[in-house]
């Protein structure tokens, strides 16, 4: 499990309050803007390995299927 995860469960264990609730979201918000880069960074490697095609092609892929969800 990702040591973030493991920090964000346990600081929404400890709220008692709305501004420590507050504390708890923005710290959820930077863990995820960071998953985000570097899903994106990632991407980014693959497309440079493999070529765009494959990237965007696979990412069509995805999205079609969820608009059919």
């Amino acid at each position: 499990m990702n040591y973030d995860l493991i920090v964000l469960l346990s600081k929404l264990r400890q709220v008692e309050n709305m501004d420590q609730l507050q504390e708890v979201k923005e710290f959820a918000e930077t863990v995820l803007r960071r998953e985000k880069n570097y899903a994106l960074l990632t991407l980014m490697a693959v497309a440079d390995e493999f070529g765009e095609e494959e990237i965007t092609g696979t990412l069509d892929k995805l999205r079609n299927h969820l608009n059919k969800l």
